[in-house]
C-alpha cells in the first residue's frame, strides 16, 4: 500500500507542478485588452512602409532600412492578437529599450497568458533584458539563448534561419525601431513554401475546384458567377467546413474580378479563364465588391471597409475622384464576406440563399443615384469631408440599403 502511495505521489508531482506554474503564468482576465482600430492614416503609413522596400527593383543581397513607429508596432501586434483571439498589447520604445506587454487568450482554456518582454541594444542587435510570464520572472541572460536554441530545433527552424540571415541590424530611436535587412527573396520563398505557409488558412489547392467551376461558367455576369461558386460551396460543405468553402468561393471570385491569381503554389495549373466580371453593368463595381469580400474573409469586415474608404479618399486627391457608389460596392462586399464566414450555421444559410442565383439584387444595392467622380474640393464642399455630418448621413443611407437586401433579411 505504501508503495502505491509513493508511486501516486511521484506521478502526481509533475502534474501538480504544471498546474501551479499555469496558475502563476496565466490569469482569468487580460492585463491588456486593446482592440485594433484602423484609421486612414494607418493605411497610409503601411503603404509608405511597403513602398520603402521598393520590391519591384529590389535585388538579391541588397540592403533596405525600415523604420517602424511605436504606434505602428502596437497596432500590428494588436491586430495580430485580434486574429488569434481576445487580448491586446502595448509597446514602448525609447533610445535604450523596447518594451512589449501583451495578453493572449489561451486557445482551449478560459484564461489569459500575460507576458512582458524588454529588449536592449547589444552590438548591432537587440537582446532580451527582461522577461515575465504572468507572475513568473525568467532569467533574461538565458532566455535569448534558450529561445534561439528552441527555434533552431523547432519545425520553424528553416524560417528562423532565413530571418536571422536577413536581419543585419536593429537600432532604437525615441519611439522608433529601425531594422536593416538584406533581401533574401529566394530563400524566403522556399522557407515559406517548406512551411506550407497559407495566409489566413488559405490553401491554393483548395481553390482549384472553384477556379475550374468559374472557368467553365459562361459570360461575365458577377451575380451568375457568384451563384455558381456558392452552389459548389454548398455541395462541398456536405463533407467539409462551410466557412472554409465560402472563403474559397469568395477568393476565387476575387481572382476572376481582378484577372489574376491571389495565391500561387508550385504546380498550380495555368488559369483557364481570363479575368473580368461585371456587376450592375460595370467592371469596377465587380472589382470593388469582390476584393472587399475577399479582404473581409482574410482580415475582417473592418479592414475591408477601411481599405475601400482609403482608396476613395486617395482617388479624390489624385485619382478618378471620390465615388459613393464605389464605396457602396466596398461595403456590400465586406458585409457579404463577414456574414459568409461568421459561423458554420450562418455560412450554410448564406449558401442556401446564394447557390445558383443570377439576381444581383439579392446581395447588391441600387447605387446608380449615388454621387461619384468628385475631386477633393467638390467632395469637401458637398459633404465636408470624411466624418462630417453630411458624409455620415450618406454612409448611413448606403448601409441602410445594404441592410434591406434580401440576403440580410431573416
Amino acid at each position: 500500500m505504501r508503495l502505491f502511495l509513493w508511486l501516486f505521489l511521484l506521478l502526481s508531482l509533475p502534474v501538480s507542478a504544471l498546474a501551479f506554474l499555469l496558475a502563476l503564468a496565466t490569469s482569468p482576465a487580460p492585463e491588456i485588452e486593446r482592440p485594433a482600430t484602423l484609421k486612414l492614416a494607418d493605411l497610409e503609413r503601411g503603404r509608405l512602409i511597403v513602398e520603402s522596400l521598393d520590391l519591384k527593383h529590389l535585388q538579391e543581397g541588397q540592403e533596405r532600412r525600415l523604420r517602424f513607429g511605436q504606434e505602428d508596432m502596437e497596432l500590428a501586434l494588436n491586430w495580430l492578437l485580434g486574429t488569434l483571439g481576445r487580448g491586446g498589447a502595448d509597446v514602448v520604445i525609447d533610445a535604450q529599450s523596447l518594451q512589449v506587454r501583451a495578453s493572449l487568450r489561451l486557445y482551449t482554456l478560459p484564461r489569459y497568458l500575460n507576458f512582458a518582454l524588454e529588449f536592449r541594444p547589444q552590438g548591432d542587435l537587440l537582446v532580451p533584458s527582461g522577461v515575465r510570464l504572468g507572475k513568473v520572472p525568467l532569467p533574461a541572460r538565458y532566455t535569448g539563448k534558450l529561445l534561439g536554441a528552441l527555434l533552431a530545433i523547432s519545425p520553424a527552424a528553416e524560417q528562423y534561419q532565413v530571418v536571422r540571415d536577413m536581419l543585419r541590424a536593429a537600432k532604437l530611436e525615441p519611439k522608433k525601431l529601425v531594422l536593416t535587412l538584406v533581401w533574401r527573396g529566394t530563400q524566403l520563398r522556399k522557407a515559406m513554401q517548406a512551411a506550407g505557409w497559407k495566409p489566413a488558412g488559405m490553401d491554393s489547392a483548395a481553390l482549384e475546384p472553384y477556379r475550374e467551376r468559374l472557368a467553365a461558367s459562361h459570360g461575365n455576369d458577377y451575380a451568375a458567377l457568384l451563384g455558381d461558386a456558392f452552389a459548389l460551396a454548398q455541395e462541398r460543405s456536405r463533407r467539409g467546413d462551410p466557412v472554409a468553402e465560402n472563403r474559397n468561393a469568395l477568393t476565387a471570385l476575387a481572382e476572376v474580378a481582378v484577372g489574376g491569381r491571389l495565391f500561387v503554389s508550385p504546380g498550380d495549373k495555368k488559369p483557364r479563364r481570363k479575368g473580368g466580371a461585371r456587376l450592375a453593368g460595370r467592371g469596377d463595381f465587380a472589382q470593388h465588391f469582390a476584393l472587399s469580400a475577399f479582404l473581409a474573409v482574410m482580415g475582417g469586415e473592418g479592414i475591408a471597409d477601411m481599405a475601400g474608404l482609403y482608396k476613395e479618399v486617395r482617388d479624390s486627391s489624385n485619382g478618378s475622384g471620390f465615388s459613393f457608389n464605389d464605396l457602396a460596392a466596398d461595403k456590400a462586399g465586406s458585409r457579404l464576406g463577414e456574414l459568409a464566414t461568421r459561423s458554420p450555421d450562418v455560412a450554410r444559410r448564406v449558401q442556401k440563399k446564394l447557390a445558383g442565383t443570377h439576381d444581383e439584387g439579392l446581395f447588391f444595392p441600387v447605387v446608380k443615384d449615388l454621387p461619384e467622380f468628385m475631386n477633393q474640393s467638390q467632395f469637401e464642399k458637398r459633404f465636408g469631408g470624411v466624418g462630417q455630418p453630411a458624409y455620415i448621413q450618406q454612409v448611413r443611407e448606403i448601409e441602410g440599403r445594404i441592410a434591406r437586401l434580401p440576403l440580410y433579411r431573416e
